[in-house]
C-alpha cells in the first residue's frame, strides 16, 4: 500500500510519468521519434568481463547474437552438441524455450535435480525418435544417439549457472503437456502423434499464477546452483504467436499471451533482489512498425534488436562502440523510407548469414566421421 504522500513523491521523481505534455520525455514525444526503448526499473549494473547466458524463446537468440557482436562474453553462444540433422535456420535455434515451464525443466535437467525420462523422446517413425524438449526440427535419430546428445545438452545448459547475468526471454503461454512423461513439451507434437494418442497430449493455456510459479521455481533452483551474486534480466519476447490453438483470433490470443507473461515477469522482478525487467517487448511495440518489424510482422527487425541491446548495455554500464544503430532517426518521410530500406537490407543480410551458418554446420568434421 502506498499513501498519497508517497505516490506524489514517486510521480515527482519519475521523469517518464506522463503520456503527453510536459517535456520531450513524455511517451508521446518519444514514440513520435520513431524508436523508443522505455526506461525500466534498474537495480544493478554490469561490469566489463561479465559473462551472459540467454535462455528462452527465439528472441533469446537475437539477444545473444547482438551481445556477442557488442563484445560481450556470451556463454549460451558457446553451446556445442552433436548435430543429428536439425533443419532450423539458426544453428542454436534448437535450444529455444518458449514457455516458462520449458525453461524451468531444462534447468532442472542441467542441474541434475530431475532425470530426463525415456518417454520424453517421441516417435518420429521408422524406429527414429526426437527430443521433445527441443525444437521439433532438432533432428530424428536412434534412442542411443538421442541419449548421448541429451547428456551434452544438459552440460551445455549447466553453463547458465556459471554466468554473471542470466537473461530470460518469455515467449508464449500456449503450452502442450505430455501426460505420459509428466513434462511440458517445447512445441506442439507432430500431428500424427496427436491423432495417434489424442489423450496423451493436452493444451494448457498458462495463467499469470502458473507463469509466476514457474519463475519462482527457476529462482529457487538458481539459488541452489548458480554462482553467488548472479543477476537476472527478464524480458518478454516481442515475437508474435505464429498460430493459436485457442478459439480466439490470433491477434487477441497473442495479446493475451504477452500480457500474461508481462504481468508475471513484473511481479517476479518486484519480488526478488537482483532481478530486473527490461522492456524489450514495449520497445518493439511502440517503435515505428516499419523500423521495428520484419516484413512478416511476426519477428522483430535486426535493427530494433540492435537498438535494444545497445540501450541495455549503455544503461547497465557497458556502452558499446559506435554502430549503425546510432544513426539519427528523423521524422522526415524520406529519411524514414531510407531507414526502412536499410532495415530490410540488414534483415536480408542476417538471414543469408544464418543460412550460411547452417550450411557450414552440416559440414562439421565430427558429423562426417560419425
Amino acid at each position: 500500500m502506498v499513501n498519497a504522500k508517497q505516490a506524489l513523491a514517486r510521480t515527482k521523481s519519475n521523469d517518464h510519468d506522463r503520456w503527453a505534455g510536459g517535456d520531450a520525455l513524455s511517451a508521446r514525444d518519444r514514440i513520435v521519434s520513431k524508436v523508443v526503448v522505455p526506461q525500466g526499473l534498474q537495480t544493478f549494473s554490469c561490469s566489463p568481463g561479465n559473462t551472459f547466458f540467454a535462455i528462452g524463446s527465439c528472441f533469446a537468440r537475437n539477444v545473444e547474437e547482438r551481445l556477442e557482436l557488442a563484445g560481450a562474453n556470451v556463454l549460451s553462444r558457446q553451446m556445442d552438441v552433436a548435430d543429428l540433422g536439425a533443419t532450423g535456420a539458426r544453428t542454436l535455434g534448437l535450444f529455444n524455450k518458449y514457455t516458462p515451464f520449458s525453461i524451468l525443466q531444462e534447468l532442472q535437467f542441467a542441474s541434475g535435480e530431475r532425470d530426463y525420462p525415456e518417454e520424453a523422446f517421441l516417435s518420429a517413425g521408422l524406429d527414429l525418435f526426437y527430443d521433445a524438449q527441443l525444437r521439433i526440427n532438432s533432428g530424428n535419430a536412434s534412442l542411443e544417439a538421442l541419449r548421448a546428445r541429451r547428456k551434452e545438452i544438459n552440460l551445455a545448459f549447466a553453463r547458465a549457472f556459471e554466468a554473471d547475468v542470466l537473461i530470460l526471454t518469455l515467449g508464449l503461454i500456449e503450452a502442450w503437456f505430455d501426460t505420459k512423461s509428466g513434462l511440458y513439451l517445447n512445441e506442439v507434437p507432430a500431428p500424427r502423434l496427436l491423432m495417434k494418442e489424442p489423450d496423451r497430449f493436452e493444451l494448457r493455456i498458462l495463467s499469470v499464477d502458473e507463469c509466476r510459479e514457474a519463475l519462482r521455481e527457476i529462482h529457487t533452483l538458481l539459488a541452489r546452483h548458480a554462482k553467488v551474486g548472479q543477476k537476472i534480466v527478464i524480458t518478454v519476447s516481442p515475437v508474435a504467436l505464429a498460430r493459436t490453438f485457442s478459439e480466439h483470433d490470433v491477434i487477441i490470443a497473442n495479446t493475451t499471451s504477452k500480457s500474461t507473461l508481462r504481468v508475471a515477469a513484473m511481479e517476479f522482478a518486484s519480488e526478488h533482489e537482483g532481478v530486473d525487467y527490461f522492456p524489450s517487448y514495449e520497445a518493439v511495440l511502440h517503435s515505428a512498425p516499419a523500423l521495428a518489424w520484419q516484413d512478416d510482422r511476426l519477428h522483430a527487425s535486426d535493427f530494433i534488436v540492435g537498438r535494444i541491446i545497445s540501450t541495455f548495455l549503455t544503461r547497465y554500464g557497458l556502452p558499446p562502440e559506435g554502430s549503425l544503430e546510432e544513426v539519427e532517426i528523423s521524422a522526415v518521410d524520406s529519411e524514414e523510407a531510407l531507414i526502412t530500406r536499410l532495415r530490410r537490407e540488414v534483415d536480408r543480410y542476417k538471414n543469408q548469414i544464418l543460412a550460411l551458418e547452417k550450411k557450414l554446420a552440416t559440414q562439421d568434421p565430427r558429423k562426417e566421421v560419425s
